[in-house]
């Protein structure tokens, strides 16, 4: 409390007067003491003891009182008091701690009111008390909490300023005066606070103020930029402006923020929304949006458009085997090649994975559509050089036209995806145009892979066996398991339709494990049965090899079966060894070391791994049927390429299985070339399991 106040209060209340005192003490919480100098007696009121605790009573003398008063305040108080009474003050006013029973401290205010006696030695004394504890912690609380908004504010990199219009000044925090570079000490007119503004933006937020005040407009926001030296900032400004009854600026208000780091993180998140970080390609949202602007602007000048969808083909082997850095790589560098030969106003994207898709406006000509795909095809001849090696890369496209195709985007892209679906049917490396067909085949693709996901499930899945027969004596030695499909409708369902499907779609691995399953069962209740051993050969895809889970799954098969791993043959194909990655040679090593016998099947057609077959664990050598239906041949060229075949097998000391062989004599012509082991349609054809049975007991 003011004291100015007290000492009105006590003034108006004469010692003994204690009616008075009581009504005193009730309006200002406060406590008295009264001092007879006479007597040297204290009188402590009720609430003067509590604050000053338990160790003063009445009969208590001056310095007891004194002495209550904290040690680093005594001195002080008692140099006051003695200065008080040599001068004859009539009011002595202080603040002082006091120490109390349990070792607390309480921070009072006290004023006292002197009557002197005639000799001018002190009469009587009225001590009014004041407990100002929960002030100063309400003030230190406030300091604390002034802090803590200060620090708030800089680190949110908000600033708060005002603006009176009636006292024209102005106010600003020390967070503004830091972000609008100005020295703490800074007192501005109306024309300072202006040139805060950037000049070239300055008419520009004086029209938004002047537009406001005259719609008597309470909130307005706008941002400002600033150029200097160390960079660009931007500063966003939220005021509140206060207007007299008359309508006039009375006060405004504002905060102030830096957004420099908020609007590149905005820039960013737009970029990650509609740009491929990898190949800083627009993305499939960017790319819809552009294409559906493009087919507006073809509708309205009535041009045609054209659309083409592009894969990779082998990027998934190529990122299987040497990892996903690798085929990040390879993904900008394709993104960079079809920079360099599409034209500068052709939108190209990246829609995901290793798929690619370009917008061509105004295509003259539908020939037109295909001259480019053919530059695209032509540019992916080269080799790409990842991680340090060589790397082919070829590109399937798929194109459609506008209006000849499609109306709308959807559509379109579509049709462009169906007609790059034929392209890879056709063998890759290759343009197709769309056609009307290729919708019904789209259908049908669709259709089946939904049946397809429900065939392993329906156990609509069944394995055929093609005997193995040894040249020389005749005699039974395994067979290969090919996978078919028992369609509840369709019937069997030609592997040509089903294993693409699978391979593209990925079923082929968990239904590659049920075939090992099923071919270990197989062998393992035939060789229970026969004297000499049956070898069953299951096919592997590429796709079964990354992960890391293939050995075990063969584990798996073979103990669920009590198969003996001398009864499975696994066969690979050529291109899976093309890059020789380390993790495909390792797994074919620990299958090797169970005891299973590898073999490369359709041996000679695929790319050359004549170089591999050392490094590999490979131990039988497939022909392909390609070769043996030319045998016997006048022309010479495939009985060349057998004989090199056998030749190469015989010298790496692998044994030689032909596949495909019809008649008589392409046996007899094999078995001259020293062939051991043939299968095909002169022995037997593909049968189920239980019709293999008979093979099996003849033998």
């Amino acid at each position: 409390m003011p004291a100015l106040v007290l000492s009105d209060v006590l003034t108006a209340a004469p010692p003994g007067s204690d009616d008075c005192l009581r009504a005193a003490q009730h309006l200002m919480e406060a406590g008295f003491i009264r001092w007879d100098a006479v007597q040297n007696a204290l009188h402590v009121s009720v609430e003067a003891r509590a604050m000053l605790g338990d160790g003063l009573h009445d009969g208590v003398t001056v310095s007891r009182l004194i002495g209550l008063i904290g040690g680093s305040d005594a001195p002080r108080i008692q140099a006051l008091w003695r200065e008080a009474l040599a001068r004859r003050h009539a009011t002595v006013e202080a603040e002082f701690s006091v120490s109390l029973f349990g070792g607390s401290v309480r921070h009072l205010r006290g004023v006292a009111l002197c009557e002197y006696a005639a000799d001018g030695s002190l009469a009587h004394a009225l001590i009014g008390l004041q407990d100002v504890s929960a002030q100063g912690a309400v003030l230190q609380a406030l300091s604390d909490s002034e802090a803590r908004l200060e620090e708030a504010q800089e680190l949110a990199q908000v600033g708060c300023w005002e603006w009176d219009y009636v006292r024209q000044q102005a106010r600003f925090s020390a967070q503004a005066l830091r972000m609008l570079r100005r020295p703490h000490d800074w007192a501005p007119d109306m024309q300072d606070v202006l040139a805060l503004v950037p000049e070239d933006q300055r008419d520009w937020v004086v029209g938004l103020y002047k537009d406001a005040f005259a719609n008597k407009t309470e909130i307005l926001r706008y941002e400002v930029r600033h150029v200097e030296e160390d960079g660009t900032r931007e500063l966003h400004t939220v005021a509140r402006i206060g207007y007299s009854p008359k309508g006039q600026p009375r006060r405004l208000l504002a905060s102030v923020q830096d957004i420099t780091e908020l609007k590149s993180y905005r820039r960013q998140l737009h970029s990650l929304s509609f740009f491929d970080p990898l190949t800083e390609l627009p993305n499939r949202a960017l790319f819809v949006d552009r294409l559906s602007q493009a087919l507006i602007d073809a509708s309205w000048h009535q041009q045609q458009l054209g659309t083409l969808l592009l894969d990779l083909d082998r990027f998934k082997d190529i990122n299987d085997s040497l990892g996903h850095r690798a085929g990040d790589d390879l993904l900008k560098q394709a993104a960079q090649r079809l920079r360099q030969v599409l034209r500068e106003y052709d939108t190209i994207a990246r829609l995901g994975g290793d798929e690619f898709a370009v917008v061509l406006p105004d295509v003259r000509h539908p020939t037109d559509l295909g001259s480019i795909a053919s530059k695209v095809i032509n540019a992916f001849k080269a080799p790409f050089t990842i991680s340090a090696q060589e790397v082919f890369v070829t590109v399937s496209i798929g194109g459609a036209l506008y209006p000849t195709d499609a109306k709308d985007a959807n559509q379109l892209l579509q049709h462009a995806d169906a007609a790059l679906y034929h392209a890879k049917g056709q063998g890759r490396n290759n343009f197709q145009f769309y056609s009307s067909d290729l919708t019904a085949q789209a259908s049908a693709r669709l259709t089946m892979e939904s049946e397809l996901h429900k065939a392993l499930e329906r156990h609509e899945l069944e394995l055929h066996y093609q005997p193995k027969f040894d040249l020389a004596s005749g005699r039974l030695v395994g067979a290969e398991a090919l996978m078919r499909w028992n369609h509840p409708e369709r019937g069997l369902v030609p592997p040509m339709q089903f294993i693409p499907l699978a391979e593209d779609t990925g079923l082929i691995v968990p239904m590659g494990a049920w075939a090992l399953r099923a071919a270990c069962v197989a062998a393992a209740d035939w060789n229970s049965r026969s004297s000499d051993p049956l070898k069953i050969a299951v096919n592997l895809s590429a796709r079964q090899f990354p992960g890391g889970e293939l050995v075990q799954t063969v584990r798996e098969a073979l103990s669920a079966a009590n198969c003996q791993p001398q009864w499975l043959e696994l066969e690979i194909t050529e291109s899976l060894l093309l890059d020789g990655h380390d993790e495909i040679c390792g797994v074919l090593e620990e299958l090797s070391q169970l005891g299973i016998t590898i073999a490369i099947d359709d041996f000679g057609t695929g790319y050359s791994a004549l170089s591999y077959l050392t490094r590999f664990p490979v131990q039988i050598l497939k022909i392909d049927r390609a070769f043996i239906k030319e045998l016997p041949s006048d022309r010479g060229n495939a009985e060349q390429l057998v004989k090199a075949i056998v030749s190469l097998g015989q010298s790496l000391n692998m044994a030689l299985v032909a596949e495909g062989v019809e008649t008589q004599a392409q046996a007899d012509y094999l078995s001259g070339l020293g062939c051991e082991v043939v299968q095909g349609f002169l022995f037997g054809k593909p049968v189920s399991r239980s019709s293999f049975e008979q093979w099996v007991r003849a033998s």
